[in-house]
């Protein structure tokens, strides 16, 4: 009986060390979830009233605020935001086919025939009828000029015997 009474005498010290230990390792833990917590929130929100919401909670609850947090806090941080609002502003971009200099890349209006920025061509005028005209067009679309003196000297083909209708069979 005198062992056991011993071996109790020599236990209760280690089990002492051991719950303090334990207790040190569980304020450590808290003290770290507190911590995980504030970073967690000012990566997730700017707004400083929820931020003190959430440090706050895991404060006074320990071990259950945790859970708690990661249920309200926002799904999205705001990097993630950021880029997905970039990424909608690309998409949005690319929908709208905003006109560009092919040289410098610069944005430009459709009719423009000279990048004002870079003055690199991008259309020409027909020298026939003075419409803007792609620079990759062989001919005018307009008037079917196609640059060469032949086809200015070209004689308009005319209606042969086309004659306006009347009034009166145009009432029938």
């Amino acid at each position: 009986m005198e062992a056991i009474q011993n071996f109790l005498a020599n236990l209760v010290p280690i089990l002492q060390i051991l719950g303090v230990f334990l207790g040190a390792y569980l304020v450590l833990l808290w003290a770290a979830s507190v911590l995980w917590t504030y970073r967690d929130i000012r990566r997730r929100s700017e707004d400083v009233s929820v931020q003190v919401l959430a440090v706050g909670l895991v404060l006074l609850l320990p071990f259950v605020g945790i859970p708690l947090h990661m249920i309200l806090r926002p799904p999205q941080t705001l990097a993630e935001k950021y880029e997905r609002s970039l990424e909608e502003e690309y998409l949005r971009n690319d929908i709208e086919e905003k006109f560009i200099c092919p040289e410098c890349q610069r944005p430009i209006e459709p009719d423009f025939i000279l990048c004002p920025h870079c003055n690199t061509s991008l259309r020409r005028r027909c020298e026939s009828c003075a419409r803007v005209v792609d620079l990759t067009w062989s001919i005018c679309p307009y008037c079917g000029d196609d640059g060469t003196a032949a086809s200015r000297r070209a004689a308009t083909v005319q209606a042969g015997g086309y004659r306006p209708p009347k009034p009166e069979e145009v009432a029938r």
